[in-house]
């Protein structure tokens, strides 16, 4: 029903356009990604970002995971982070998150990778049970932001 595949140059309209929708649906901010960044961060060997598109039957892009490797300093081992995860709505409850999920593992595995970790909004209830459906846990860290007026004033102290 579905074909899931790595991101191409050619998926980079589609690839943005869906990260916008998914951060409209929670009432997040736009989101920076533009189609020369994607090309830039997530085409290529070094590419930080690793994107899986889903296309159905038709060869239509209907979903996609975008995920980072990451490193976790207390037990010396690669991770790597799911970043977004977003399936349209019409194909939604087909069983396609759960298939884009399993090809970040899939690849976690490839990399051996021993942990994977999920950011989502606290109120996205649906994203949390889905999530805890699939065996995911939340953990017990705070995540922390710092802005780019704040890195600014932190930098200016190591000059």
């Amino acid at each position: 029903m579905f074909k899931i595949r790595r991101a191409v140059s050619g998926d980079a309209e589609t690839v943005c356009r869906f990260v916008a929708r998914a951060a409209d649906e929670e009432g997040a901010p736009a989101p920076g990604l533009s189609p020369d960044l994607f090309r830039r961060d997530a085409i290529g060997a070094s590419a930080p970002l690793e994107v899986w598109v889903a296309d159905d039957l038709t060869g239509r892009a209907c979903g996609q995971a975008i995920a980072c490797r990451g490193y976790d300093l207390q037990h010396a081992m690669a991770t790597m982070e799911l970043l977004h995860l977003f399936v349209q709505p019409e194909r939604r409850r087909d069983g396609l998150a759960r298939m884009l999920i399993a090809e970040v593992a899939n690849r976690a595995m490839d990399l051996g990778v021993r942990e994977l970790t999920i950011t989502t909004g606290v109120d996205n209830a649906v994203a949390r049970r889905f999530f805890a459906a699939i065996g995911a846990r939340e953990d017990r860290l705070a995540r922390y932001l710092i802005e780019p007026d704040g890195i600014e004033w932190l930098a200016a102290e190591a000059r």
